[in-house]
């Protein structure tokens, strides 16, 4: 009697488990509030990793088109969280087991390709797609009423400067409380003088995209400092190996095999500057 009571309670606590975990991963579709002539009414689809006792909420904006089709059924076990890697070393920010585990991961999906040219996407400065950035932005901030930080990589190193750009035009950019400016394209920029907010500018220090190179990362985090600003932080990740294949969509660029020091680097740096608030 005694050991099938002990088997019940750990069935029940095994189910209570999956049960925490379906409910602290799921997929969000936010409305968008942009009404312009040739917008979308499509949301802008998201998908949450929600920590059990977070400080803070990160919002990662992809790279490369951006868009990736995230459906609304899609769970934790999808490949595209549970097989690729960059988003699994994300949402490792959420697991204590692995980092601090303080943090909410939000994935953003573009509702649309945002196309690339000569190593540039002019979409991304679109009032369409900053817009629906901002309504993700604030969404989260409302939902959880805790800091949010913004995590661009690569082409996503241009939606979160021009995002900034537009939050500060409106006079609104406490929605920000810090930027991680990862792998950022060459051409990116901050309106230095007034961007006083945390910025970790990480960057792979054997990055061979032609369109992301190291300098970028150095002359962006000189230009903070230069500026005045005593919270930015550069680091160069020298971990990890090539691929072979597109050097813009692989190997140094995205860090493979590089996740722990990558994700070491974000935790730290988030914790440090979330304690000094």
């Amino acid at each position: 009697m005694t050991f099938i009571l002990c088997r019940l309670l750990i069935t029940l606590l095994f189910s209570a488990i999956l049960t925490a975990d379906a409910a602290y991963a799921q997929a969000i579709p936010i409305s968008s509030t942009y009404k312009g002539m040739f917008a979308s009414s499509n949301p802008t689809m998201t998908f949450l990793f929600e920590a059990v006792e977070a400080k803070a909420t990160l919002i990662f904006i992809p790279g490369g088109e951006g868009h990736r089709g995230v459906k609304s059924d899609w769970t934790a076990n999808h490949g595209y969280f549970s097989s690729y890697h960059f988003n699994v070393m994300l949402r490792s920010l959420g697991a204590p087991k692995d980092t601090s585990g303080q943090f909410n991961v939000i994935i953003f999906d573009s509702s649309a390709d945002l196309p690339i040219r000569n190593h540039w996407s002019g979409a991304r400065s679109s009032t369409d797609h900053l817009s629906r950035v901002e309504d993700v932005v604030r969404h989260y901030k409302e939902r959880f009423g805790k800091p949010v930080w913004v995590m661009g990589h690569s082409m996503g190193s241009i939606t979160i400067t021009e995002l900034y750009k537009r939050l500060q035009g409106s006079k609104s950019e406490d929605l920000v409380a810090g930027m991680i400016f990862s792998g950022g394209v060459n051409g990116t920029s901050f309106n230095y003088e007034t961007t006083k907010l945390p910025v970790l500018v990480l960057h792979h220090n054997n990055d061979e995209c032609i369109g992301t190179t190291p300098g970028n990362a150095r002359r962006i985090h000189t230009k903070l400092r230069e500026a005045g600003n005593t919270v930015a932080e550069l680091v160069l990740i020298n971990s990890g190996t090539s691929q072979g294949g597109d050097p813009c969509r692989s190997g140094y660029h995205m860090y493979f095999g590089a996740s722990p020091d990558v994700i070491k680097a974000i935790d730290q740096f988030m914790n440090k500057h979330l304690a000094s608030r």
